[in-house]
């Protein structure tokens, strides 16, 4: 008979201390899942986060949409529309991707340089020594790129000419850089460039 009454107070007791899984969820201690279905007695606060999860996935989905537009209008890129087997009409032309002004003037002069180290330098028009070259040049709102000035120390006004007239002819045509309102701009630049011959 005790042990009927124990267990019976033992049960009341844990039961009394429990809170029902409805309780819990409506009391904010439990999250609701993002895939459940709404329904007549759930709270305003569920409802107010559901549709704020909502209102950001579409928001999301709008952005990603907009910029493979933009890609696609550039032809900056191959792009598959997060599916690797998407038909060939989905796939925009592959175009490499244009690189930032700074690594583009770097590759061109590092080619650059070794040209004129190749072609000029050997010329015997050219003294024995060191020279560091002065190159200002600017960067139109175009993207194109105008040689102001070629100067050296020493003077060499063969090795002058020389690195103005092939700049002039193989600069590459770079990214128009963008000015705080949004629009292109000119800008001024240098360039120091040091050969020994």
């Amino acid at each position: 008979m005790k042990a009927i009454v124990l267990s019976t107070l033992f049960l009341l007791a844990i039961s009394a201390n429990s809170q029902s899984l409805k309780e819990a969820l409506f009391g904010g201690k439990l999250k609701a899942d993002t895939g459940t279905v709404l329904k007549k007695g759930d709270s305003l606060k569920i409802k107010d986060n559901l549709a704020q999860k909502i209102i950001a996935d579409s928001i999301k989905k709008e952005t990603v949409a907009i910029e493979k537009q933009n890609a696609i209008a550039a032809g900056l890129d191959t792009i598959r529309f997060n599916n690797p087997d998407a038909p060939a009409e989905m796939v925009a032309v592959e175009k490499a991707i244009p690189k930032d002004n700074n690594k583009a003037w770097k590759a061109f002069i590092d080619e650059f340089s070794s040209t004129i180290k190749s072609e000029v330098l050997t010329s015997g028009k050219v003294k024995n020594g060191t020279y560091s070259v002065l190159i200002d040049y600017e960067i139109g709102p175009d993207g194109q790129i105008n040689i102001n000035s070629v100067s050296s120390d020493p003077s060499s006004s063969f090795l002058e000419q020389q690195i103005k007239e092939r700049l002039t002819l193989t600069a590459p045509q770079l990214n128009p850089v963008m000015g705080t309102n949004g629009k292109p701009r000119t800008v001024s630049k240098k360039q120091l460039l040091s050969f020994v011959k």
